[in-house]
């Protein structure tokens, strides 16, 4: 029988009051957290598909991908 870990959601939601889109994903991973940032492992393809969607440049930093 499989083993269960708990693990804490450690990220909040990104949102404000123009937010529009609501894009839902997975817990993040274990890079992710270690990163400390949603989607931070760099094979992720989530920044690959949102960059393609707006017609923007994979962003690459932190700070880039931050809203």
């Amino acid at each position: 029988m499989a083993e269960y870990e708990h693990h804490e959601q450690p990220f909040a939601p990104v949102f404000d009051e123009n937010s529009k889109v609501l894009i839902l994903g997975t817990f993040p991973s274990v890079k992710s957290r270690a990163n400390n940032f949603y989607y931070g492992h760099p094979q992720n393809r989530f920044w690959k598909v949102l960059a393609a969607l707006c017609g923007e440049l994979v962003p690459q930093t932190v700070e880039e991908k931050s809203p």
